[in-house]
């Protein structure tokens, strides 16, 4: 009996605890060989890309005291021949790092963009050496100054949000360059703190806010000084839960800020629609009228729909109340 337990049920038992054991520990072993070489591997990849962007380099000095907003590096070429920098922006599916080359004056010599977790065909057109993805690099080319989609530069088509990101992180190189190479000051963007249902308003409101009555339709109204906001609810992923929009207007009825709460959207995809880019949209909006210039989010359309309709109930409720 004692032989037919060992066997039966003993024993299995210890076989796979030495398995899981074993395999543990070579997977660490594996980890611990292969951890530097990737290590060595990517910073090889980066400093392949600061050469690149600026060829007539000979080596570079990195400078360590800067206080630009979303940039990873700073590079001085030794010879004079200018600035490399690193930054990054969010994208569709996380950070999108960009290297960017200055010659002295602060004209983009080139661009190259690293490896993202962008969409496959999409946004991972910006680094798997496709024509479209070569052709927005390119256009960056002898530009300086701020750079915009639609403006001075073309997004790559079906890719918008990760377009955006890549710009956003070439803006965050150049006024790097302006912070560090002419001595202007550092753009430092806010960090928008963790923000509920309970704190946004506040936040919005620029400080303590006081209940006021809620017009019907709404979820909730308040006061601080001539600032008013309004919050309500509207669905988004129509299998998601409803989101709760809060919109902030000043005293001429213009919105100034806008916060909507998507934990109940899809992650990466959905609550997109409360990304600072696309609230941005609304800031200076005084009407309905003023809705149709907001654009949705590719692959994020009906978050952000859902937004622009809460929007509108609230842009619709402060009229109503100011009439």
């Amino acid at each position: 009996m004692k032989g037919k337990t060992w066997n039966d049920l003993v024993k299995p038992i210890v076989v796979l605890v030495v398995i899981c054991i074993l395999s543990s520990a070579a997977l660490a072993g594996a980890n611990y060989v292969t951890a530097p070489i990737i290590a060595q591997q990517q910073a090889a990849a980066a400093n392949a890309a600061f050469l690149a962007v600026l060829p007539e380099a000979d080596n570079f000095d990195e400078i360590t005291e800067f206080e630009t907003t979303g940039v990873s590096k700073v590079l001085k070429a030794q010879n004079g021949a200018g600035w490399v920098i690193q930054a990054s922006a969010k994208g569709f599916g996380g950070d999108v790092p960009a290297v960017v080359g200055f010659d002295a004056e602060g004209s983009i010599v080139k661009v190259q963009f690293m490896e993202n977790s962008e969409t496959a065909g999409f946004g991972q057109k910006l680094v798997d050496g496709s024509e479209d993805g070569m052709k927005f690099a390119a256009q960056f080319e002898g530009k300086s100054g701020a750079q915009k989609i639609g403006d001075t530069v073309d997004a790559i088509t079906g890719a918008t949000v990760s377009s955006k990101a890549a710009v956003a992180a070439i803006n965050s190189a150049v006024n790097c360059f302006a912070e560090v190479a002419l001595g202007q000051a550092a753009v430092v963007e806010e960090e928008v703190p963790e923000l509920t249902a309970d704190t946004a308003a506040e936040y919005l409101a620029g400080g303590p806010v006081e209940p006021m009555d809620t017009p019907e339709g709404l979820k909730g109204a308040y006061k601080n000084g001539d600032v008013t906001v309004l919050a309500a609810e509207e669905m988004g992923w129509e299998y998601g839960t409803p989101m709760t929009v809060m919109v902030a207007f000043d005293g001429t009825g213009a919105i100034k800020g806008i916060w909507a709460d998507v934990s109940g959207q899809t992650p990466g995809i959905g609550d997109q629609a409360n990304g600072s880019e696309y609230l941005g949209q609304y800031t200076g909006i005084a009407d309905e009228a003023g809705l149709d210039g907001v654009d949705t989010i590719a692959g994020a359309t009906q978050s952000t729909i859902g937004v622009k309709k809460a929007v509108r109930k609230c842009i619709q409720a402060f009229a109503a109340m100011n009439a």
